[in-house]
């Protein structure tokens, strides 16, 4: 019989998650000093100024995150490269989303498979919606729209989509046992292991087993045996 354990492992830098948060609050508070400044507010200068420097913010950010991508470990590009195993983990995770999560969901070290192939996507609306709310006010036209045009249609794209982020992210805690939400508070994820007792049974053919490495014992050659990550499968 397979015995579940539970490993809490480190995953998320502090950089990473600060950049994450700040990121969260400057952009909510773009849409919110937006939307006031659509309704009519009094002193509408006032939130206009501030609307601005927070889109510097956000470029700042933005430039950090870049800088992220060149250091070793989850923050690093590499987790965004599509491989075939984050491909098949991605397909597996939208099957989890469209069940409402009835469907299992897929193990991951990080970076969600999916929302790694949209993280970039969003950085470049993020970045988009930036440059042309600079230049809101200009003459300048791309593809024959103006940049106020751009600024808006990239806003409402990129609030859809950190919508979604959002409600995925709770549809991970609610359906799944990793602990998503809170990992980018403290930097730590919960992995659950299935592990088979030494002294039990073989798994039956075609049964996938996978084996911490705390629990690992030297085969009959001597060679300790090779256990699987938890976390990077899927």
């Amino acid at each position: 019989m397979l015995e579940e354990k539970i490993r809490r492992v480190p995953v998320w830098s502090g950089a990473l998650r600060a950049v994450h948060w700040a990121l969260a609050a400057a952009v909510g508070f773009q849409w919110a000093s937006g939307w006031l400044m659509g309704q009519g507010v009094r002193d509408p200068a006032f939130w206009h100024d501030w609307h601005l420097m927070a889109g510097q913010a956000v470029l700042i950010l933005l430039l950090v995150r870049v800088a992220l991508l060149f250091r070793p470990g989850a923050d690093g590009w590499r987790s965004f490269v599509p491989a075939p195993t984050l491909l098949q983990g991605a397909r597996r995770t939208l099957v989890f989303y469209a069940t409402l999560g009835r469907a299992p969901l897929p193990n991951w070290y990080a970076h969600n498979p999916l929302w790694a192939l949209l993280y970039p996507l969003m950085a470049v609306l993020l970045l988009v919606t930036t440059i042309s709310g600079v230049l809101h006010d200009g003459s300048y036209r791309s593809a024959g729209l103006s940049p106020g045009t751009v600024h808006g249609g990239a806003a409402l794209l990129l609030g859809w989509l950190v919508a979604a982020h959002v409600v995925t992210a709770v549809l991970h805690d609610l359906k799944g046992k990793g602990a998503f939400i809170s990992a980018m508070i403290n930097g730590h994820r919960y992995f659950h292991v299935a592990v088979q007792p030494l002294d039990s049974e073989p798994p039956a053919g075609g049964q996938s087993v996978d084996v911490s490495f705390d629990t690992a014992r030297p085969g009959p050659s001597g060679a300790a045996k090779k256990a699987s990550d938890p976390g990077t499968s899927g």
